[in-house]
């Protein structure tokens, strides 16, 4: 079977749509984390009651969920466009890839392994077929700014239970501050690695003319053609068929 191209903007806008959501949602939970620091300095000089700052302890719990749903749902649509980008590989003229579709979506969820794994798979959707081309920065400043925000989350959430009195806690705050303005960072960056890969992938789709998937469409006279490189394509069968519409 001949392998065909997909473009993979298909799946590449709902991804940057939830990628959008997913820094807005950081942009809450700096606010929530802020707001709460506030508050504890505070209440520590008497300026508060205890009643602001569970408020806005409630603030920060509602913020981090929000958080929390905005990124799983950025993760699966983004690694729903990286599963299209990849089976374009073969089309592209990567015959054999490094990493195969599942072990490119498993590599994001195996410990240590997904502190690079991903990187290369991604760039490997970037190189579209090219082994030598060198890797652009865009890709490596964003995988950089996702691990280190990861860490960063981690070591919040760790501390969060050791926290000794309002200062410590107020550290932490701003560490977990930190990590969702780092977040909101590798979210937009994530954005444009997405744009980058569907824009590379269609230059080397156009210059090695590597065939297009077949969609089924339905026209206005009812009847079932499928989408070629922008042709609409009817089989010989539909045309003798009878128009059951009648």
């Amino acid at each position: 079977m001949v392998p065909t191209f997909t473009p993979p903007g298909s799946r590449g806008t709902p991804a940057i749509l939830a990628l959008y959501v997913k820094v807005g949602a950081c942009a809450l939970a700096v606010g929530a984390d802020v707001r709460r620091i506030v508050v504890a300095e505070e209440l520590r000089d008497g300026r508060a009651f205890v009643d602001a700052l569970l408020a806005a302890d409630q603030l920060v719990a509602f913020a981090a969920l929000v958080e929390l749903a905005a990124l799983v749902v950025a993760a699966v649509l983004f690694l729903r466009f990286q599963v299209v980008a990849h089976r374009n590989l073969p089309a592209l003229g990567d015959a054999e890839p490094r990493d195969g579709v599942t072990a490119g979506v498993a590599a994001w969820f195996v410990p240590v392994l997904n502190l690079f794994r991903p990187l290369r798979v991604v760039g490997d959707l970037w190189r579209a077929g090219e082994r030598d081309a060198r890797l652009p920065t865009l890709l490596r400043v964003w995988w950089a700014m996702w691990v280190i925000a990861l860490l960063a989350v981690l070591a919040a959430w760790t501390l969060l239970g050791d926290a000794a009195d309002v200062g410590d806690r107020q550290r932490i705050d701003g560490l977990r501050a930190g990590a969702s303005v780092l977040s909101a960072i590798a979210a937009a960056l994530a954005i444009a690695v997405v744009v980058r890969v569907s824009a590379r992938q269609e230059e080397r789709a156009a210059a090695t003319g590597a065939p297009r998937s077949a969609r089924p469409t339905v026209e206005s006279d009812g009847l079932p053609r499928r989408s070629e490189g922008g042709l609409a394509v009817i089989r010989e069968d539909e045309l003798d068929r009878p128009d059951r519409s009648r």
